[in-house]
């Protein structure tokens, strides 16, 4: 077997070894096997580097030897796990000890390239150290960003709250990097109403942003993406999706694809028809508005078909 695997080409073996360690919950099986899958796979370890725990991100980011380590994507997976606000504190000093970084003259910093950025682990509202859950966020600049609740997909809980989905919507803004954006299990809030009635949109300008996809949400404000759609000028802008996004808690309704147009209508005034109607064509383009989970008595039964319209 040894002889066989030793012909492979570099490329091929390193996939296998990938594989396997993609799914391998003790790394050290394989890469005893011998030098050459010992070295494929540290290389393959230290380029996706995956957390399961608090301590294991402690001891990451306290090692010196690790400094300078330039990974492809980071994976936080805290499902199951304790974790206090520390985890932000050791987020952070990992992530700034990576070498590849893109200057930020405008932030004061350096930010880490990441292909990836995937995090899996609750927030806290009484949580005292926001500054340092931004800090940690924006020091890196991933292409693709994943937070989800820690919970099974049918368990409906919240992950994000309300605190920290404001500033995490803000900390997206710079991230120059960004293109796909996936959050689930988050509550936002009624900040997105300004003292004068006008409406902020749900996430700042990002130009390069091509999907956002938003899930069990509750208290998403209808204004906000609606604002989105068609205040911001996101060109590249491809598909808005938002799974089983509620306009308030998960007893009330869901946001519906008219919900959306009601509220692009009140943004833009009913004499400008024209505008309305470009905008009216781009939210139906690129939104959807969909059922995953439903309960199995009350709340917002939609049966017929899992497309909100």
């Amino acid at each position: 077997m040894h002889a066989t695997l030793d012909n492979l080409p570099p490329e091929i073996l390193f996939l296998i070894i990938a594989f396997t360690l993609s799914g391998e919950l003790v790394p050290s099986n394989i890469l005893c096997v011998n030098r050459q899958f010992h070295y494929t796979g540290v290389e393959w370890l230290y380029r996706n580097l995956r957390f399961g725990s608090q301590e294991q991100l402690r001891l990451f980011a306290q090692t010196s030897e690790n400094a300078g380590v330039v990974p492809r994507s980071v994976t936080v997976n805290l499902a199951g796990k304790y974790a206090t606000s520390d985890i932000w504190q050791y987020l952070c000093e990992a992530l700034s000890g990576c070498r590849d970084h893109v200057e930020r003259p405008e932030l004061g910093q350096k930010q880490v390239l990441l292909e990836i950025l995937c995090l899996r682990l609750h927030s806290y509202a009484r949580d005292s150290s926001f500054q340092v859950f931004e800090e940690a966020l924006s020091v890196t600049n991933p292409r693709v960003f994943r937070w989800t609740g820690p919970d099974p997909e049918h368990h409906f809980s919240t992950a994000i709250v309300a605190p920290v989905a404001r500033r995490l919507c803000r900390i997206f803004g710079t991230w120059s990097n960004i293109q796909d954006i996936t959050i689930t299990n988050i509550a936002f809030s009624s900040e997105f109403w300004n003292i004068d009635g006008s409406v902020t949109p749900l996430l700042p300008e990002i130009p390069g942003l091509r999907t956002l996809y938003v899930g069990q949400a509750t208290f998403l404000s209808a204004g906000s993406v609606a604002a989105l759609l068609c205040v911001n000028r996101m060109a590249s802008l491809e598909r808005v999706r938002l799974v089983d996004a509620y306009c308030e808690s998960i007893w009330g309704s869901r946001v519906r694809r008219s919900d959306i147009e009601k509220a692009a209508q009140a943004i833009i005034f009913p004499q400008d028809g024209l505008q309305y109607d470009i905008v009216l064509a781009r939210i139906r383009k690129l939104l959807t508005c969909e059922k995953k989970t439903e309960r199995i008595i009350g709340g917002d039964r939609a049966e017929d078909s899992i497309f909100l319209i």
